[in-house]
């Protein structure tokens, strides 16, 4: 889609890629070489300078030739992990979690190996995570796709309508104030939106500042339908002064 995650990081990545060759580039230039507005450059360096990634100038930006993809790569997912973690503080011994396919979602457990839940889930790489020894883990059964290892179709959706949460954990691929929060997998899509059928309780999307902002392709629920979105302080302020307005609490994690 036009404002997809993976359209911006490709942007991003030809952005550095074109200050690599120049050395340095005007906010103009880029803007022209991109096809993209000046605004929408001056966003993109922004996060890519607190990122260590470039350098700025008045009105302009400089390559970094020690920065490499594996130091971008391991800065995403440190960011990942913090909103894990924070989003694990909100579990409480004996609760029933529900937790989709997402990544962020995932390596949330981690976080709670101490505390005795009932974990709720299509995911099976949740079998690879370490769990509390009188923890409860429930797989949802259905069709398994690979290579995310997800559980989805009828089976997968009906399991969830019989059960009921504490708290909810969910990944996406992208949140808007239009489109809500999505994914790219419409079968995933369907099942998250059972899932939040079901969650009387407390109701956490958890996203990377990448994923805000942008949509992927299926809708899994409207901003309606969250509680709590947990980011980090690289997400898009407007964006979440949006999110706010309806009534989702904000929690950003500082990087």
């Amino acid at each position: 889609m036009k404002n997809s995650n993976e359209n911006i990081q490709k942007r991003r990545e030809d952005l550095r890629s074109l200050l690599k060759e120049a050395g340095t580039l005007t906010v103009r230039q880029l803007s022209q070489n991109l096809a993209v507005s000046e605004l929408t450059i001056r966003r993109d360096l922004d996060i890519l300078e607190k990122m260590g990634l470039i350098q700025r100038q008045h009105g302009s930006a400089s390559y970094i030739p020690e920065t490499t993809l594996e130091d971008f790569n391991a800065e995403i997912e440190n960011i990942k992990e913090r909103i894990a973690k924070q989003a694990a503080n909100l579990v409480h011994e004996g609760d029933t979690v529900f937790v989709n396919t997402g990544t962020t979602a995932l390596a949330a457990l981690k976080f709670i190996q101490d505390k005795r839940v009932t974990i709720v889930t299509n995911n099976i790489k949740v079998a690879t995570v370490e769990h509390h020894p009188d923890s409860v883990i429930i797989f949802s059964g259905g069709e398994i796709r690979f290579p995310k290892e997800t559980l989805v179709g009828d089976i997968a959706i009906d399991s969830f309508s019989r059960m009921r949460s504490d708290v909810t954990i969910l990944g996406c691929s992208g949140l808007t104030v239009q489109d809500g929060f999505t994914t790219s997998v419409l079968h995933e899509a369907k099942v998250n939106a059972a899932i939040l059928k079901h969650s009387p309780g407390i109701k956490i999307v958890v996203a990377d500042y990448r994923k805000i902002g942008v949509s992927s392709n299926y809708t899994s629920g409207s901003l309606e339908d969250i509680d709590v979105l947990i980011t980090d302080s690289f997400a898009n302020p407007d964006v979440l002064k949006e999110v706010e307005a309806h009534d989702v609490q904000i929690i950003q994690i500082p990087v």
